[in-house]
């Protein structure tokens, strides 16, 4: 294979994949190792009360709609249900195994939902095995990629923060490339 062939592939592969930001939690998080997993272990509201910005900044989240639109269930379930954000809910997470989350939907005591995740522990995250890849079109020919995944982890302050990359990107040609890439930070209060 030429040089200019091998360099083409990893761009295309490069830019179609949804990467993590660390430096927006980074201030936050706790690092966590394999051993002290189980801090994830607890319960905590369903909707989130800060936001982190690309400045490492946590601002305070007043918007009912941004609250129930960024519920952690979005982030965890393919289902995309609407909350209440002026309901009691809250979520239960179990560690099943160093490699199998659960996440216990429930309002007030009725168990609503419940969804049984793998994922794996890295650089002190939790990262999910909920990623989503779909192709549109021709890839860079006459479409692209949408890409999302989340990784969750444990905030200093004892609350479960939860990092979110998404992608959609495309070209016609190869030649006008257009799409959009971000991430997403929250923090959820840890009830018990």
């Amino acid at each position: 294979m030429k040089p200019a062939s091998i360099t083409f592939l990893i761009v295309l592969l490069l830019s179609s994949c949804a990467s993590f930001s660390d430096k927006m939690i980074k201030d936050a998080k706790a690092t966590l190792v394999e051993n002290d997993l189980s801090k994830l272990e607890g319960t905590y509201e369903l909707f989130p009360d800060l936001k982190y910005d690309e400045k490492r900044k946590a601002e305070p989240i007043d918007s009912e709609d941004s609250k129930a639109n960024h519920s952690l269930n979005y982030f965890v379930s393919s289902k995309q249900v609407k909350y209440d954000s002026k309901s009691k809910y809250s979520v239960e997470v179990k560690i099943i195994n160093k490699n199998t989350i659960k996440f216990i939907t429930k309002n007030e005591t009725a168990k609503i939902d419940s969804i049984e995740l793998g994922g794996k522990l890295k650089n002190g995250l939790f990262y999910l095995d909920n990623k989503f890849l779909k192709r549109n079109g021709v890839p860079y020919l006459a479409g692209g990629y949408t890409n999302y995944k989340t990784r969750i982890g444990l905030a200093k302050d004892n609350g479960l923060l939860v990092n979110y990359a998404y992608d959609n990107s495309g070209a016609i040609l190869f030649l006008f490339w257009a799409g959009s890439a971000y991430n997403l930070g929250y923090h959820y209060n840890r009830i018990k």
